[in-house]
Protein backbone atom coordinates (compact mmCIF):
# COMPACT_ATOMS: atom_id res chain seq x y z
CA UNK A 1 0.00 0.00 0.00
CA UNK A 2 2.81 2.25 0.90
CA UNK A 3 4.38 1.66 -2.21
CA UNK A 4 1.19 2.33 -4.32
CA UNK A 5 1.00 5.56 -2.40
CA UNK A 6 4.01 6.65 -2.81
CA UNK A 7 4.27 5.95 -7.02
CA UNK A 8 0.84 7.55 -7.06
CA UNK A 9 1.95 10.63 -5.20
CA UNK A 10 5.36 11.04 -7.23
CA UNK A 11 3.15 10.96 -10.34
CA UNK A 12 0.59 13.74 -8.88
CA UNK A 13 3.99 15.40 -7.99
CA UNK A 14 4.81 15.63 -11.41
CA UNK A 15 1.63 16.30 -13.17
CA UNK A 16 1.57 19.14 -10.57
CA UNK A 17 4.76 20.54 -11.39
CA UNK A 18 4.03 19.95 -15.00
CA UNK A 19 1.20 21.87 -15.28
CA UNK A 20 2.05 24.59 -13.24
CA UNK A 21 5.80 25.07 -14.96
CA UNK A 22 3.59 25.16 -18.42
CA UNK A 23 2.79 28.85 -18.29
CA UNK A 24 5.82 29.98 -19.78
CA UNK A 25 7.63 27.53 -22.49
CA UNK A 26 10.57 29.66 -23.41
CA UNK A 27 11.63 29.45 -20.07
CA UNK A 28 13.60 26.37 -18.38
CA UNK A 29 12.09 25.39 -14.97
CA UNK A 30 16.04 26.88 -13.21
CA UNK A 31 14.71 30.09 -15.12
CA UNK A 32 11.16 30.31 -13.81
CA UNK A 33 12.85 29.55 -10.47
CA UNK A 34 15.87 32.08 -10.45
CA UNK A 35 12.82 35.05 -12.00
CA UNK A 36 10.39 33.81 -8.97
CA UNK A 37 13.47 34.42 -6.92
CA UNK A 38 14.69 37.53 -7.62
CA UNK A 39 10.97 38.88 -7.28
CA UNK A 40 10.92 37.63 -3.95
CA UNK A 41 14.44 38.54 -2.42
CA UNK A 42 15.37 42.03 -4.05
CA UNK A 43 18.08 42.15 -4.87
CA UNK A 44 19.14 39.28 -4.68
CA UNK A 45 22.92 38.21 -4.70
CA UNK A 46 23.85 35.24 -7.72
CA UNK A 47 25.28 33.14 -4.78
CA UNK A 48 22.04 32.82 -2.91
CA UNK A 49 19.98 32.73 -6.22
CA UNK A 50 22.05 29.50 -7.05
CA UNK A 51 21.72 28.51 -3.64
CA UNK A 52 17.59 28.80 -4.17
CA UNK A 53 17.59 27.49 -7.66
CA UNK A 54 20.32 24.42 -7.03
CA UNK A 55 22.55 25.18 -9.53
CA UNK A 56 26.54 25.82 -9.48
CA UNK A 57 27.62 30.02 -9.23
CA UNK A 58 29.10 29.53 -12.41
CA UNK A 59 25.56 28.01 -14.37
CA UNK A 60 23.57 30.59 -12.43
CA UNK A 61 26.13 33.49 -13.74
CA UNK A 62 25.39 31.72 -17.73
CA UNK A 63 21.33 31.89 -16.45
CA UNK A 64 21.82 35.48 -15.53
CA UNK A 65 23.27 36.66 -18.65
CA UNK A 66 20.81 35.33 -20.68
CA UNK A 67 17.59 36.24 -18.56
CA UNK A 68 19.60 39.94 -18.12
CA UNK A 69 20.02 39.68 -22.43
CA UNK A 70 15.91 38.96 -22.51
CA UNK A 71 15.05 42.44 -20.25
CA UNK A 72 14.14 40.40 -17.43
CA UNK A 73 16.88 40.78 -14.81
CA UNK A 74 19.89 43.06 -14.28
CA UNK A 75 23.28 43.48 -12.31
CA UNK A 76 22.58 46.60 -9.82
CA UNK A 77 25.87 46.60 -7.89
CA UNK A 78 28.48 44.67 -6.00
CA UNK A 79 28.45 44.05 -1.92
CA UNK A 80 32.09 43.13 -1.84
CA UNK A 81 32.43 40.22 -4.00
CA UNK A 82 28.61 39.60 -4.59
CA UNK A 83 26.80 40.58 -7.50
CA UNK A 84 23.66 41.94 -6.61
CA UNK A 85 20.70 41.06 -8.81
CA UNK A 86 17.48 42.96 -9.57
CA UNK A 87 14.37 41.83 -11.56
CA UNK A 88 13.24 44.89 -14.06
CA UNK A 89 9.44 45.78 -14.38
CA UNK A 90 9.33 43.37 -17.31
CA UNK A 91 10.67 40.46 -15.36
CA UNK A 92 8.41 41.65 -12.54
CA UNK A 93 4.76 41.17 -14.82
CA UNK A 94 6.29 37.95 -16.18
CA UNK A 95 6.98 36.73 -12.67
CA UNK A 96 3.55 37.58 -11.94
CA UNK A 97 2.03 35.85 -14.47
CA UNK A 98 3.67 32.74 -14.10
CA UNK A 99 2.68 33.14 -10.07
CA UNK A 100 -1.11 33.63 -11.27
CA UNK A 101 -0.09 30.58 -13.57
CA UNK A 102 1.26 28.43 -11.13
CA UNK A 103 -1.69 28.79 -8.19
CA UNK A 104 -4.48 28.34 -11.37
CA UNK A 105 -3.45 24.87 -12.06
CA UNK A 106 -2.39 23.95 -8.85
CA UNK A 107 -6.03 24.96 -7.59
CA UNK A 108 -7.72 23.19 -10.56
CA UNK A 109 -5.86 19.92 -9.32
CA UNK A 110 -8.66 20.38 -6.20
CA UNK A 111 -11.45 21.40 -7.42
CA UNK A 112 -12.30 17.33 -7.62
CA UNK A 113 -12.10 17.66 -3.34
CA UNK A 114 -14.70 19.17 -1.28
CA UNK A 115 -13.91 21.92 1.14
CA UNK A 116 -13.61 19.35 4.35
CA UNK A 117 -10.87 17.53 2.06
CA UNK A 118 -9.74 20.42 1.00
CA UNK A 119 -8.86 21.42 4.39
CA UNK A 120 -8.13 17.79 5.67
CA UNK A 121 -4.95 17.72 2.80
CA UNK A 122 -3.63 21.56 3.81
CA UNK A 123 -2.98 19.89 7.32
CA UNK A 124 -1.53 16.71 6.18
CA UNK A 125 0.43 18.77 3.71
CA UNK A 126 1.59 20.96 6.72
CA UNK A 127 2.75 17.93 8.30
CA UNK A 128 4.37 16.93 5.63
CA UNK A 129 6.44 19.99 4.61
CA UNK A 130 7.21 20.70 8.39
CA UNK A 131 9.14 16.99 8.41
CA UNK A 132 10.41 17.93 5.40
CA UNK A 133 11.91 21.26 7.06
CA UNK A 134 12.81 19.68 10.10
CA UNK A 135 14.96 17.33 7.98
CA UNK A 136 17.17 20.03 7.91
CA UNK A 137 16.40 21.08 4.21
CA UNK A 138 17.08 24.93 2.67
CA UNK A 139 13.64 26.49 3.12
CA UNK A 140 14.23 28.93 0.55
CA UNK A 141 14.85 26.17 -1.85
CA UNK A 142 11.53 24.68 -0.62
CA UNK A 143 9.85 27.72 -1.63
CA UNK A 144 11.60 28.78 -4.54
CA UNK A 145 8.44 29.13 -6.67
CA UNK A 146 5.99 30.30 -4.05
CA UNK A 147 4.40 33.32 -4.12
CA UNK A 148 5.38 35.37 -0.76
CA UNK A 149 1.70 36.99 -0.41
CA UNK A 150 0.56 32.93 -0.41
CA UNK A 151 3.38 31.25 1.44
CA UNK A 152 3.00 29.55 4.67
CA UNK A 153 5.22 26.68 3.53
CA UNK A 154 8.47 28.41 4.21
CA UNK A 155 7.05 28.80 8.06
CA UNK A 156 8.66 32.47 8.88
CA UNK A 157 5.57 33.45 10.60
CA UNK A 158 6.06 32.56 14.45
CA UNK A 159 2.85 29.87 14.04
CA UNK A 160 4.43 27.83 11.52
CA UNK A 161 7.22 26.97 12.63
CA UNK A 162 9.13 23.99 12.92
CA UNK A 163 8.96 24.07 16.87
CA UNK A 164 5.52 22.09 16.44
CA UNK A 165 7.76 19.29 14.96
CA UNK A 166 9.13 15.92 17.14
CA UNK A 167 12.59 15.45 16.94
CA UNK A 168 12.07 12.32 14.46
CA UNK A 169 9.91 14.87 12.13
CA UNK A 170 6.66 14.05 12.87
CA UNK A 171 3.63 16.40 13.86
CA UNK A 172 0.59 15.14 15.40
CA UNK A 173 -2.85 16.36 13.46
CA UNK A 174 -3.22 18.50 16.54
CA UNK A 175 -0.39 20.33 16.54
CA UNK A 176 -1.28 21.05 13.04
Amino acid sequence: MVKDLSNKFAALSLAVTDATLSGDATLAPTAVAALITAANNPPASIGEMAAIVGLTHSATVRLIDRMEADGLLHRCRRVGREVLVEITPAGRRRADGLQDHRLAESKGFLTCLSPEERDLLGQLVDRMLRAHAARGRDQRRLCRMCARSNCTCCFETDDLKTKNVSSNGSASIDEI
